[in-house]
């Protein structure tokens, strides 16, 4: 395992994967969440593997708060969504030195992707748990 994230992501990825597939999109009328949790080894490397969540997501036409978290940190930004299905993915991406985090949302009629993003460094190795959620204003 040495240099990668671990065969945990890849077990963790076929398991979101499954059940990205098992079913009909999700809708959120509520909070809705896009979050899993990786193994970091600390010392990040372009060699590392990447850990992603991905879903399929009808979301209503309103504001939106957008919230990425790690490990109880968060970021925030609002945002108006259109209705419609959007694809939702959380990813963390290894660099050396430092940790890539973002969230994209985006939908299949051609519309630019809306992006949320963070640089981590000084990452002790460990279990952490990333991801992003949608807040409707009206909640």
């Amino acid at each position: 395992m040495a240099g990668k994230i671990g065969k945990f992501v890849a077990a963790a990825a076929a398991a979101a994967a499954l059940v990205t597939l098992a079913g009909s999109p999700a809708s959120a009328d509520t909070v809705a969440y896009n979050q899993r949790s990786v193994w970091l080894n600390g010392h990040p490397s372009v060699n590392d593997d990447q850990a992603c969540v991905r879903r399929t997501i009808w979301l209503k036409s309103t504001d939106y708060t957008w919230k990425m978290s790690f490990d109880g940190g968060y970021q925030t930004r609002g945002i108006y969504l259109k209705a419609g299905t959007y694809y939702w993915a959380d990813c963390i991406v290894s660099f050396d030195g430092r940790y890539h985090q973002y969230s994209r949302l985006s939908k299949d009629d051609g519309s630019e992707p809306a992006y949320i993003s963070t640089d981590r460094t000084l990452i002790p190795k460990g279990t952490y748990t990333f991801g992003s959620s949608l807040i409707p204003f009206d909640q």
